[in-house]
């Protein structure tokens, strides 16, 4: 007897792949021509994904949608996009202060964090497009340690090039986001990121000819208060 899972899956419908291209970009809170400023994607391009004219969103498509949504922090699968199979698009763990997995070893005392928070929290608010981090490697070292909280402004598409020979925290498909030393790469649209530790324990620190979603220089920074581990023994 055969089963569904003996067939190759077929592309749903494209109303109901409209619906979903929707919900990811509500998810995302960005306009169709905040998409189009940040990623390329043209704004007729997408307003035909989500109202399913022309055969509506296709394979191709809905990479470049994933690849905008990646960088805005919500992750989805390419089936549930095109066919609605798996899980839902969700949220990713922040690579700021509010992702309590990676701090449970660079945190400070309980003013601190606030302290840090509230700053964030105005760093964000003034500049449109922040992102933020908290350093977890030694890769660029000694200009960046590791447990330090950074942010910057990013920049898409065409802009990125701005940002060449500044330290940056760079948004990547492949790799996720960086803090990397950025330089032109050997064909245009593409760049070198450098680490500045030889002696890092982290693989392969130092990557060439990498597509770049975003990239964005710090321009703030805070290192935490060493605390006293003594008292607390």
């Amino acid at each position: 007897m055969q089963t569904v899972t003996d067939h190759p899956l077929v592309l749903s419908t494209p109303q109901a792949r409209a619906t979903r291209c929707l919900v990811l970009r509500d998810m995302m809170g960005l306009s169709r021509e905040a998409i189009r400023l940040r990623y390329g994607i043209a704004r007729g391009t997408l307003q035909n994904w989500e109202s399913a004219r022309f055969g509506g969103l296709t394979e191709k498509g809905a990479k470049n949608i994933l690849k905008a949504a990646q960088a805005e922090g919500i992750e989805c699968d390419l089936q549930w996009l095109l066919h609605g199979i798996g899980p839902e698009p969700r949220l990713t763990a922040s690579s700021g202060i509010t992702d309590g997995s990676q701090l449970s070893k660079l945190i400070g005392s309980e003013q601190e964090m606030k302290n840090i928070s509230t700053m964030l929290n105005a760093f964000r608010n003034h500049y449109p497009n922040a992102i933020d981090m908290v350093i977890q490697d030694t890769a660029m070292e000694p200009a960046f340690f590791m447990g330090e909280y950074i942010a910057g402004n990013r920049y898409y598409r065409e802009a990125i090039e701005s940002t060449v020979s500044l330290y940056c925290i760079v948004q990547t498909s492949e790799y996720g986001n960086l803090l990397r030393y950025v330089k032109l790469g050997d064909e245009i649209g593409l760049y070198h990121l450098f680490s500045l530790n030889p002696d890092t324990s982290v693989h392969q620190p130092t990557r060439y000819n990498v597509e770049l979603i975003s990239s964005a220089p710090v321009i703030w920074r805070h290192r935490l208060t060493p605390i006293d581990e003594s008292l607390y023994l």
